[in-house]
């Protein structure tokens, strides 16, 4: 999947950028919301999730090749972090992923 969304196009990037800062909001509540994690963990966990959306916000602000590249990197930091947060930001780029695949170099709205 990592080859697949680095080689987006401007389109697709921008469509994956925002379609992921809205599913980590969906990980970043998941965290918080689970009983079974104790407190010092989601607070851990929210703050990779809040890293996350920065690195996100920064590609989809500046145009050119490759700046899916340090998402991504800050999403596998998190999760060797935070090993509790793997299946929600797995789960986050897989929608992302989906989301922007199809489409076509339209202009963003």
């Amino acid at each position: 999947m990592r080859e697949q969304v680095i080689n987006f196009n401007e389109a697709q990037a921008k469509r994956f950028c925002t379609r992921l800062w809205f599913e980590l909001t969906v990980a970043g509540r998941s965290l918080w919301s689970d009983p079974e994690i104790s407190e010092a963990t989601q607070l851990n966990g929210l703050k990779w999730v809040n890293e996350i959306q920065h690195r996100v916000w920064g590609a989809y602000s500046c145009p050119g090749e490759g700046k899916l590249t340090a998402p991504l990197d800050q999403i596998v930091a998190a999760c060797e972090q935070v090993p509790e947060l793997g299946a929600a930001l797995r789960n986050a780029l897989d929608r992302a992923a989906n989301a922007s695949d199809d489409v076509n170099d339209a202009p963003h709205p």
